[in-house]
């Protein structure tokens, strides 16, 4: 199987899960998303608890490499918080919107352990955080939080379909008040 085939497998198999939850996915499914047949899922996976654990493993890599990217790109470019928080944002809501059904699933599944993995991500943005707002006297470790839980309640929000909301403008009156509390 090729790196190709296997990637788009990988991708149909997140969006399904995400889409369906693990009980309720079917390799079917999964394998008319991607669009190869079951057969091929079989060969390379064996079966769906290791199709599903693949799956969560390569998004887990993409994801840290994609915030290390917002790490290198946001770091110790601001000297006010303020600034700083509202780059934050904006950055960390495209990094979960892009990365949406990964999330979805770490929060969902019960499949899935996640204490130690969010634990890690939480206590990385958390570190950026600090060494970013050196002005402040909020725990970064409550900003970050606050930050994901709320993107992610966006992104959620999105994805079951309520599309009535402004995302720009609930983002920015977020970061606003943010900025009021440090």
């Amino acid at each position: 199987m090729t790196e190709k085939t296997k990637n788009k497998i990988l991708d149909a198999a997140l969006k399904i899960f995400a889409k369906e939850g693990y009980k309720s996915a079917t390799t079917r499914s999964i394998a008319h998303e991607s669009g190869f047949s079951e057969i091929t899922l079989f060969r390379k996976f064996e079966t769906k608890e290791n199709l599903f654990n693949e799956a969560m493993t390569s998004n887990h890599e993409k994801l840290q490499k994609n915030c290390l990217s917002i790490v290198k790109d946001l770091d110790q470019k601001f000297d006010d918080p303020k600034e700083f928080l509202e780059n934050y944002i904006k950055r960390i809501a495209l990094f979960f919107k892009d990365n949406f059904e990964f999330f979805n699933l770490m929060v969902t599944e019960e499949k899935v352990q996640i204490d130690a993995e969010m634990g890690e991500f939480t206590e990385f943005l958390a570190e950026f955080v600090a060494n970013n707002m050196k002005k402040s006297d909020v725990n970064p470790e409550i900003i970050t939080i606050t930050v994901n839980t709320f993107i992610y309640m966006l992104n959620l929000e999105s994805y079951v379909g309520n599309t009535t909301f402004d995302l720009d403008d609930r983002i920015k009156k977020f970061t606003d008040n943010l900025v009021l509390s440090i």
